[in-house]
């Protein structure tokens, strides 16, 4: 029975690790995909800008 625990265990750590894995990948998506937004955005306002002083 005292295996079978170990198992259970080793099998819970692995999970754990998979899921924070699982979700630093989606936060560093995100977190690229927010910073091409916001780049775009100010891209976009500088053009603006740009054009009112040409």
């Amino acid at each position: 029975m005292k295996t079978l625990g170990v198992g259970v265990i080793g099998l819970i750590i692995v999970a754990v690790v998979i899921v924070l894995i699982v979700v630093e990948i989606i936060e560093l998506a995100v977190g690229a995909v927010l910073l091409l937004v916001a780049l775009g955005i100010i891209w976009w306002l500088w053009r603006k800008v740009k054009s009112k002083f040409d």
